[in-house]
């Protein structure tokens, strides 16, 4: 369990969030599961706040954002990766969302990153974006819709 990896493999995502923690998953759970891992099957287990998670990552990685919620019921978690450690991410070349406060001290946030929002804020460096936690309070909407024109238009 200490290299979790759900969703995409670092081959295949186009985004992968680096998380600072994990979900219940289900008992029974097998590498196929993990692989291609069931939103909702996830959002019974683990409640509202892993239904807010999931809703964020939609959000900022769905092609189109007023589709944001069938790509989170269907879709999510075959283009993008979710990693708990940093050193899973050795191989992956993408977009890496570091959430959190966890790992800055592992991957401080870059010089060079642009700072993106007003109140609530997100730091860019492409590859890698330094976020808040995926939850409203410190995510807000808007901080969502900025954060993905910013990253949408590449330009760091």
């Amino acid at each position: 369990m200490n290299d979790l990896w759900l969703g995409a493999s670092a081959d295949e995502a186009d985004y992968v969030f680096l998380l600072p923690n994990r979900p219940v998953l289900p008992s029974s759970v097998d590498a196929s599961f993990l692989k291609k891992p069931d939103v909702s099957i996830l959002i019974d287990l683990n409640g509202n706040h892993w239904r807010k998670i999931f809703t964020i990552m939609a959000k900022l990685t769905a092609s189109r954002y007023d589709s944001w919620k069938e790509f989170r019921d269907t879709e999510l978690l075959n283009k993008v990766g979710v990693a708990f450690s940093l050193d899973q991410l050795h191989n992956y070349t993408g977009t890496i969302f570091v959430v959190g406060n966890t790992f800055k001290n592992q991957l401080p946030v870059s010089s060079s990153a642009q700072e993106i929002g007003d109140v609530h804020t997100s730091f860019v460096c492409l590859p890698h974006v330094w976020c808040p936690y995926l939850d409203y309070r410190q995510f807000p909407n808007s901080l969502i819709e900025a954060l993905r024109e910013y990253i949408l238009e590449r330009k760091c």
